[in-house]
């Protein structure tokens, strides 16, 4: 990433063009290209939460805006590959400075800023892990996901995907990443509503689930692959509808039947609006942060029966250490695009 001189310091023009500059494409101190942002150059999802985070570490500094719809935490690059922590802490400081001159931080605020990326750790030898991109827009990463079900899914040119084809038609459909299972992750992904009439989308996210296959896994209850994902996962609903008269009782962020939400506690936005998701899941423990806030915490303690459905497994059958990650095509009307899906090892 880039920092870009400021003459204009204090200005709205200034920020705007400190996060044009930052958002650029260039060389890293790796010497490694940079990856442009998937879709939008912007930040029409910005990072919302109320201090500047360095993966695991908090910095303290609030979070503020800093122009071109984005946030502190969107300029610092702190999920990706670095060649070692110095390169870190050099991108940060660079970021930081044009931060400073654009009166966006203060003195204060720009040391704390290098003190805390220096302690994070990111890029050193034993720090955490950078997240890796398992979807940003491409047709080569869109093919490493599999398909199972009766509606599938579309990729669209400006690099996102969305649940399809149109017209859509069969029983509900699974794009799962068939390349690899996670244990403890953090899986970060933005979406948003594109139903072209007046009601509100169903989708979800699928975690933890042991494949497709449905005679591999007996004690799913199901002869559909795509249900397997359904019966043997578990769920974080995608679902703005209304309160009354909506698709689904359960809104977004529910840990699907076992610990659900109603439409304030899932923090609900309008549609064509992308939303950042995070879903953590660290032992049996499951936290949902949607724009940047925490919505929903669950224990997946086994002996939980899923209420309603007694002929379908609880948590008792849901008790894996790891499994796979997918996506949910729900039904003919609901469209909900996807991008920029990366996962970190939390191990």
């Amino acid at each position: 990433m880039r920092r870009t001189s400021l003459p204009l310091a204090g200005t709205a023009l200034a920020a705007a063009t400190l996060t044009a500059g930052l958002l650029a494409p260039t060389a890293t101190a790796a010497g490694e290209p940079a990856a442009a942002p998937a879709g939008d150059t912007t930040c029409a999802a910005p990072d919302a939460r109320s201090t500047v985070r360095f993966l695991d570490d908090d910095s303290g500094v609030p979070n503020r805006a800093a122009g071109g719809g984005c946030t502190i935490n969107d300029l610092i690059d702190d999920e990706r590959a670095w060649q070692n922590r110095g390169a870190f802490v050099a991108h940060t400081t660079k970021v930081s400075g044009s931060l400073l001159r654009a009166d966006v931080i203060g003195p204060g605020e720009y040391a704390r800023l290098i003190v805390t990326a220096a302690q994070s750790g990111i890029g050193g030898k034993n720090g955490p892990a950078p997240y890796d991109v398992i979807f940003d827009g491409s047709k080569e990463s869109f093919d490493d996901w599999g398909y199972v079900g009766g509606r599938g899914f579309e990729l669209n040119e400006d690099g996102s995907m969305e649940t399809g084809p149109t017209p859509p038609t069969g029983g509900l459909g699974l794009l799962w990443y068939e390349k690899e299972e996670y244990g403890d992750f953090s899986l970060r992904l933005q979406f948003r509503d594109e139903r072209a009439d007046s009601g509100r989308s169903n989708s979800g996210v699928f975690v933890r689930f042991p494949g497709v296959d449905p005679a591999a896994n007996p004690e799913c209850k199901t002869n559909d692959p795509a249900w397997v994902s359904v019966n043997c996962g578990h769920e974080i609903q995608i679902n703005d509808s209304a309160e009354t008269g909506g698709n689904d009782p359960r809104k977004t962020g529910s840990v699907y039947g076992f610990a659900d939400l109603d439409l304030a506690a899932a923090k609900p936005t309008e549609k064509g609006v992308w939303n950042d998701l995070e879903i953590r899941v660290v032992g049996q423990q499951y936290t949902v942060i949607r724009n940047g806030e925490v919505i929903n915490e669950f224990e997946n303690r086994p002996g939980i029966p899923f209420p309603g459905r007694p002929t379908d497994p609880g948590t008792s059958g849901r008790q894996f250490a790891e499994g796979y990650i997918g996506l949910q095509n729900h039904d003919t009307q609901s469209v909900v695009e996807f991008r920029n899906i990366r996962v970190r090892d939390l191990a």
